[in-house]
């Protein structure tokens, strides 16, 4: 039987999109490979949309179909045992945004813009916990934790540590704009943004970190001011197949929008690019330091 998910991996998608490449190639649609297995057209619907993961005999079954050489076969089924482990935040499965993570953890590189609040990537854990407060002041405190622990784990997973040398581990780029509003909005008392600021601080400071950081200076029109598109970040991935994700991140989970369609990335991607002209560029200390909060 097929195994449901809890989500979909990037494993997942790009299997899928292997399975859905290899039907197309061998002139088949859906519908007929749903006759010749004898299922309903959904069902391997399901499979090439990384909605369920086949087992390996029904995989075998489509590899005959789609006549696939021999020496491809071995790869396809290993890629088929990648896709049906569990992502890494899977402890975390009942808090985390799924969608966003696993692309998040998967992505080379990431772009973001932040009008608001700072990115999560970016965020101390007494940054995050004074926004969780503001956000949902009546949550649950253990829910609240494990929204804390997935935060750090989301951080050292994706970016690592300040510091890091980043040998052996295949961390992402992520290139951040800001708005200088941004680091002047205080969350959570002149404390905790002074030890954020000093975190911000580090990371510009570390020049063989892979994050880097600039800060749009204030009345300046540019593009991403101007559509007034919140918080958004462009991912781009390794993986054959992927193209690269515009996330739109909204004040809920439901409210965030994630789009692979070329146009809208093309257009964001290129108003990124001249915005982050308008900035001083990367290893510019900040604005203001945590002694200018007083």
């Amino acid at each position: 039987m097929s195994q449901p998910r809890s989500g979909p991996t990037v494993a997942l998608r790009c299997f899928g999109a292997d399975l859905r490449r290899r039907r197309e190639a061998a002139g088949m649609t859906l519908q007929s490979v749903a006759e010749k297995i004898k299922k309903d057209r959904a069902t391997p619907a399901r499979w090439e949309n990384a909605e369920t993961v086949p087992n390996p005999r029904m995989v075998g079954v489509l590899l005959d179909l789609y006549e696939t050489p021999a020496d491809e076969r071995t790869e396809v089924l290993r890629a088929l045992a990648e896709a049906k482990k569990p992502g890494w935040w899977h402890p975390w499965r009942e808090v985390a945004e799924v969608g966003v993570i696993d692309l998040e953890s998967a992505a080379t590189s990431i772009r973001s813009y932040a009008p608001g609040v700072l990115p999560d990537l970016l965020q101390t854990t007494e940054y995050a916990e004074a926004l969780m407060s503001l956000r949902n002041p009546y949550e649950d405190p253990a829910v609240r934790r494990l929204r804390l622990e997935l935060l750090e784990a989301r951080k050292e997973h994706t970016i690592g540590s300040a510091g890091d040398d980043g040998n052996g581990d295949e961390r992402a780029s992520l290139w951040v704009l800001l708005e200088e509003a941004t680091l002047r909005r205080r969350v959570g008392g002149p404390g905790v943004m002074a030890r954020q600021l000093d975190y911000l601080e580090a990371r510009i400071a570390d020049v063989r970190s892979s994050v880097a950081i600039q800060v749009i200076p204030p009345r300046v029109p540019h593009p991403l001011a101007i559509s007034l598109c919140g918080h958004l970040e462009i991912l781009r991935f390794k993986e054959f197949g992927m193209g690269e994700r515009l996330i739109q991140i909204g004040l809920h989970p439901s409210m965030t929008l994630i789009t692979d369609d070329s146009d809208a990335v093309e257009n964001y991607r290129m108003a990124v690019d001249v915005t982050s002209g308008f900035a001083p560029p990367r290893f510019t200390p900040l604005p203001l330091t945590s002694k200018d909060l007083g």
